[in-house]
């Protein structure tokens, strides 16, 4: 880790709520949130005619700095039992934790699988890496409710940040108050709150 990157993870943990998720841990977590009761029996995605056989149990985790990737093993009549594998690109750092990831347009792996599921492969296990930091925070006694704001890693740990929700206004109020100022901080507990890439909840007019 370079000197940069420690010492922004130890502001990180000063200032902000974060939750870790360690490598050999993060494939049991991540494959619970696939959609299935059990994490160790088969699934089945269904999309019209077409349907895609999933073995939570035997879901690969690997970290490095900035990336997840992720081994789903999958399996359909016409392919037999395969592999598709679903690189994210997330932060490296705890300022640039993110809740929305870059991935490749068709995952790697049997061709014909990716690309007719890549997309939703793509989908789901992003989101289950998300519910993964849900399910972690759901742990937690807390004072006032919290949800995941971002998600990173250095490489051996996959850190979800907690913050409070925002509304719009909140967001507005913000960046009214940063556009003011000529120094905007490089990481802080408002920046995390109010800058991360959650949906903003908006409520209808009359």
């Amino acid at each position: 880790m370079s000197v940069r990157n420690r010492e922004l993870e130890q502001l990180a943990r000063r200032q902000l709520f974060v939750l870790d998720l360690r490598d050999d841990d993060a494939a049991a977590a991540i494959a619970a949130q696939l959609g299935g009761g059990d994490a160790q029996s088969p699934l089945v995605w269904r999309d019209a005619d077409s349907a895609l056989l999933i073995y939570p149990g035997e879901t690969r985790v690997r970290l490095a700095p900035g990336y997840v990737l992720v081994e789903l093993r999958v399996a359909t009549d016409q392919t037999g039992v395969d592999a598709l594998v679903l690189p994210f690109r997330i932060g490296g750092s705890p300022n640039q934790a993110v809740a929305t990831a870059v991935t490749e347009t068709i995952p790697r792996g049997n061709a014909v699988l990716a690309s007719r599921w890549g997309t939703t492969a793509s989908t789901v296990v992003w989101h289950a890496i998300l519910r993964a930091g849900a399910a972690l925070l759901a742990h937690r006694k807390l004072a006032q409710p919290m949800t995941i704001s971002g998600v990173y890693t250095l490489g051996r740990v996959l850190s979800f940040l907690a913050t409070t929700p925002v509304d719009a206004a909140e967001v507005r109020a913000y960046f009214v108050d940063t556009l003011k100022s000529d120094v905007v901080p490089d990481l802080s507990v408002l920046n995390r709150r109010f800058l991360g890439s959650l949906p903003i909840k908006r409520s209808r007019k009359g």
